[in-house]
């Protein structure tokens, strides 16, 4: 006997078991010897639909298999009478909840912080930032805090705290606070003026016909295609200082001290070189030795500091505004901290260029670091008694 055959006995035998199997009404399920077949069932039919119904034949050959289980089928209609009507129910109102008990400090999450009720951010954003009592500038001004970000930190790092999570939440965000900026430059005059020293004689002199020179000194600056004026003169106590329009060059000192001078007015052997008013920068040299002699307890001088400075190119065209001062380190040491004060203009130029830079003394290698400046506080004479 072929397969097919086979096959269409076994369904055959499968169909009339079946019909003859009665089940109780009373039960949800009574054929219990078909508990292992209903898979076998299912892809039974699952593969006769997969081989396409069209192509088998039923009733012999009168119909497809397709429209023979099709005409099986009707659609049940529902009688209207049968229809349920919705009607109303009430809802009783169920009592509240008793009030939970309050955890413990242990229960509560470090996350918990973070969180700030819906009221009360309503009605902190209906007031006034003056009403709020408790708060400083610095707490009403600080910036909200990102409660994902600080939840995705959380998560990714467990074994961290609060305290630490704002750190990394900070450093991710960028809100570091900035490193404090020493003020290495005093800010110094306006450079709009010319300083000229010269002896107490020559200013009294000079300054009798002073509107005549600043006649005759503007004449001249326009003669040398100058765009500098002088606006007025006045005294001071080393010298004269003129005012200009603008800053001066070195062109305009040159015109300006040569008229000086020639003055007959003045002793020209008591005039010094015109110069621009500067601001001083405060530096100081660390890693020098307190005692640089070997074998020898001598300490070191301000002579032994001036001549390291001159031989050393990177001090070329810098000039000290002040005497040098020396300390020790501290009292068990022996290295010595320099505190050199030099001429510079208002941006630092000659400062910026030696921050940083290194040299030697002796066998130590010295380097020169910005220092802030202290101007100091003035004081009576008559207070220090």
């Amino acid at each position: 006997m072929s397969d097919f055959k086979s096959i269409k006995v076994t369904l055959d035998f499968f169909a009339k078991y079946i019909r003859n199997k009665k089940a109780n009404d009373n039960k949800i399920n009574d054929l219990a010897d078909f508990d292992s077949m209903d898979d076998a069932i299912w892809n039974f039919i699952s593969l006769v639909y997969d081989a396409k119904w069209d192509a088998l034949y039923t009733d012999n050959k009168a119909n497809t298999l397709r429209v023979k289980v099709s005409s099986k089928f009707t659609l049940r209609t529902i009688p209207q009478h049968n229809i349920l009507k919705l009607v109303p129910v009430t809802i009783n109102k169920v009592l509240p909840l008793p009030p939970l008990l309050a955890k413990t400090k242990k229960e509560i999450s470090t996350i918990s912080k973070y969180f700030h009720p819906k009221k009360l951010a309503v009605e902190n954003t209906t007031k006034d930032n003056n009403a709020r009592p408790g708060k400083s500038y610095a707490q009403v001004s600080k910036p909200p805090v990102n409660t994902s970000d600080m939840l995705k930190i959380k998560e990714t790092f467990l074994s961290l705290n609060a305290e630490k999570i704002d750190q990394v939440n900070n450093i991710v965000n960028s809100q570091n606070e900035p490193r404090p900026r020493i003020r290495i430059t005093t800010k110094g005059p306006s450079r709009k003026q010319i300083i000229i020293p010269m002896s107490g004689e020559n200013v009294s002199s000079f300054m009798k016909n002073s509107s005549l020179h600043v006649a005759n000194i503007n004449r001249n600056l326009q003669n040398a295609k100058t765009d500098i004026l002088i606006d007025y003169l006045c005294s001071e106590n080393s010298g004269i200082m003129v005012i200009t329009n603008k800053v001066a060059q070195q062109s305009d000192m040159s015109v300006i001290s040569n008229y000086v001078k020639n003055s007959n007015d003045i002793n020209s052997l008591q005039v010094d070189e015109p110069r621009l008013p500067k601001s001083k920068s405060h530096l100081k040299i660390t890693s020098i030795p307190f005692f640089p002699h070997p074998n020898s307890q001598e300490r070191l001088t301000f002579n032994d500091i001036e001549t390291i400075l001159k031989q050393n190119y990177i001090f070329n065209n810098i000039s000290l505004a002040s005497k040098l001062r020396i300390i020790k380190v501290s009292p068990k040491s022996d290295m010595s901290i320099v505190w050199i004060d030099i001429w510079d203009v208002q941006s630092s130029k000659n400062a910026k260029m030696l921050i940083n830079r290194c040299f030697n003394v002796g066998n130590f290698i010295a380097t020169i670091r910005g220092a802030n400046m202290n101007p100091g506080v003035p004081q009576c004479k008559n207070c220090w008694r």
